[in-house]
């Protein structure tokens, strides 16, 4: 039985990133994704962050962004914590998540993101995708368009 309240529409997804600036840089230039809006550094001196995302009370927003691809939202965000870890979880691990992005041409694709600096390039799966791996351990799917 479906709960009546969740009719709507999934609004975006968010990322956390070590550097707000190279993550935007890499979705803008590398990926072509448009950025809607960059809110600045965000710091309460109450426990109010803890409240709203459940961190550390002394945690900061040090930037963010929302950025849309395809007509799709998705939001950056760079948190320092005195609590912080910075693991990088595998792609089997349980939380390890991924972005998936369609391309018109995937052969075309594979051969772009070869030519990246930045990026880390599986192989193409005969499943019809590959994977790749940001310079900050963000992994993104790349598949075709149906």
């Amino acid at each position: 039985m479906k709960n009546s309240i969740f009719q709507g529409t999934i609004d975006h997804s968010g990322f956390v990133v070590p550097n707000i600036n190279v993550a935007v840089d890499f979705f803008e230039k590398t990926l072509g994704f448009e950025v809607l809006f960059r809110p600045g550094r965000l710091q309460f001196e109450d426990d109010s962050l803890k409240r709203y995302f459940g961190v550390h009370e002394n945690s900061v927003v040090e930037g963010a962004a929302f950025l849309q691809y395809g007509g799709r939202k998705i939001e950056l965000v760079q948190w320092s914590a005195p609590d912080q870890q910075n693991v990088q979880p595998k792609p089997s691990d349980t939380g390890a998540s991924h972005l998936a992005l369609t391309v018109t041409d995937l052969d075309a694709a594979l051969s772009y993101f070869k030519e990246q600096s930045d990026v880390f390039v599986r192989e193409l799966s005969p499943l019809g995708f590959f994977y790749i791996t940001t310079s900050w351990g963000m992994e993104i799917q790349i598949m075709k368009h149906q």
